[in-house]
């Protein structure tokens, strides 16, 4: 008969608190990823601020390069395509400018110091002044120039798409009558402002929004204050009017109220009627419907609401040099603005092209 082994209940306790904990670790480092605890493990929001994407805050010039090495002589018009490429009108460069997202600046269209009306493609075309800018669906370009709305095509093909009709009166009051700013919609309809009205362009067909077409008699020397024109995705149409407001419309010739005191020069935040603004030159629209105005003589860009409450996102009233960095920073001479969409604006300040990045909502 054999004999029976009986177990240490020692060892055999010390057996099992070694196997519990194996199974503990065998649990902590399986073949599953370790649960992360850490529930606020999110990348800190983007600070607003001011930065130059291309250009310099003070020095002229004319040159292809990337980022702060470019130059710009008087930037004015900015637009933005699907892919983040901006378009600026180099305005006293007589020349389009192409910006790509890494900030390599290429001349798409005119030569510099070459000003004249002449089609053509690429540096063969000559422009006489461009002005304000603005891109449709198909990523074809317009371009207010002297009397004229011209179209810049992907290839950089430059023709003369529209002529604004010049009245009576005499050589002086020609200033007055140029195009100031464009815009289009999904339906090839382009919208354009002079000193005298504002005005939808289809085909040769021309509908006044407000204002009137052109002068009878009109004498003296006269310029043409630039009044921002933007439309959103739904096409409706936003305009810093002749009053000196900011009125929409939804496709009719009849403009609403938005922002702003009628014939009152001020740089006033506030609702409706109660803001006031000094020379809105330029003007885009967000996604969500809010729009934002660059207010050159106050040097400020102002945002307004779709209820009309009218702030100022960016500039410090008094300042007139370019200062980047945190919000509200400072701006020198504003010339167009465009937004991407994301929550950031581009403008034109000065001699630089600047991204100003607005606080999350």
């Amino acid at each position: 008969m054999k004999k029976q082994v009986v177990a240490n209940p020692a060892r055999k306790r010390l057996k099992l608190v070694g196997a519990s904990a194996l199974m503990l670790l065998l649990s902590a480092c399986g073949d599953h990823p370790p649960k992360d605890d850490k529930k606020d493990d999110k990348p800190p929001p983007v600070q607003a601020a001011i930065s130059i994407v291309a250009g310099s805050a003070t020095e002229s010039g004319s040159r292809d390069a990337t980022g702060t090495s470019a130059r710009f002589d008087r930037p004015s018009g900015i637009t933005i395509d699907t892919a983040g490429n901006l378009y600026v009108a180099d305005r006293d460069n007589n020349t389009i400018r192409k910006i790509t997202p890494a900030g390599v600046v290429t001349t798409l269209a005119g030569s510099v110091d070459a000003r004249e009306i002449i089609d053509g493609v690429g540096g063969a075309a000559r422009f006489l002044d461009p002005n304000a800018i603005t891109i449709d669906s198909s990523g074809t370009l317009f371009v207010t120039d002297y009397l004229h709305i011209r179209s810049v095509g992907t290839g950089g093909q430059v023709n003369i798409v529209a002529t604004l009709p010049t009245g009576t009166g005499d050589g002086r009051n020609t200033g007055a009558l140029v195009p100031q700013g464009v815009a289009v919609d999904k339906r090839g309809n382009l919208y354009a402002t002079n000193r005298y009205g504002t005005r939808r362009i289809s085909g040769t067909a021309t509908t006044i929004l407000e204002g009137i077409n052109a002068p009878s008699n009109a004498f003296g020397t006269l310029g043409a204050p630039a009044r921002g024109i933007a439309v959103d995705g739904s096409d409706n149409v936003y305009v810093a009017t002749i009053q000196n407001t900011i009125a929409r419309t939804n496709g009719s010739t009849t403009l609403s109220h938005l922002a702003g005191t009628a014939n009152v020069t001020g740089s006033a935040d506030g609702t409706g009627s109660g803001a006031s603004f000094g020379q809105v030159v330029a003007l885009t629209v967000d996604p969500q419907g809010n729009v934002y105005a660059a207010d050159d003589t106050n040097y400020l860009i102002r945002k307004i609401t779709p209820a009309g409450v009218v702030t100022t996102v960016a500039g410090t009233r008094g300042s007139t040099t370019l200062g980047t960095g945190a919000l509200p920073g400072s701006l020198a001479s504003l010339g167009g603005i465009v937004t991407d969409g994301k929550g950031n604006l581009y403008a034109t300040s000065g001699h630089a092209v600047i991204k100003i990045v607005l606080p999350q909502q």
